[in-house]
């Protein structure tokens, strides 16, 4: 582990306006999709957006396969706060923390985080699809395109 993620696993964060934009705009998407169909469409849109169609699509299917490992072999179930509280929840900040490790290429370090999520023998999955989303995420930073939902 890092110093920097050891920084981050120590201090609280209480609140999403706290997050860098990776960060924040994963724990957005995460509310949202989770939220049913329509919080589904409008990550769909917001990607779109940022991303144009054919990126976009490369990060749905990533990010609806890290949400579907998730929820099938998850260690236990993800706590996550309403689309609109502006709070954050420990598992959010952890799921924020994993895609953005996951993205950065420090794919050792990712494994180690996806474990705490999810059962080992899948935690190698999880953290190729992070990889792919939070790529595709960080790509649509750099552009300078904001999220819609930001």
């Amino acid at each position: 582990m890092t110093l920097h993620h050891r920084q981050m696993a120590a201090d609280p964060t209480p609140s999403l306006r706290q997050l860098d934009d990776l960060n924040a705009c994963c724990v957005i998407y995460l509310r949202l999709w989770c939220d049913g169909p329509e919080g589904r469409a409008a990550v769909r849109r917001d990607l779109t957006n940022g991303l144009g169609p054919r990126r976009a699509g490369t990060a749905i299917e990533a990010f609806e396969t890290v949400i579907t490992l998730l929820s099938q072999h998850h260690q236990r179930k993800l706590m996550r706060h309403a689309v609109d509280c502006p709070c954050l929840g420990a598992d959010e900040a952890a799921f924020a923390q994993f895609i953005a490790t996951a993205a950065t290429g420090e794919r050792e370090e990712a494994l180690w985080l996806a474990m705490d999520l999810i059962r080992p023998d899948m935690a190698m999955h999880l953290t190729a699809a992070a990889s792919a989303f939070g790529l595709r995420i960080a790509q649509m930073l750099t552009l300078r395109i904001p999220p819609v939902l930001h």
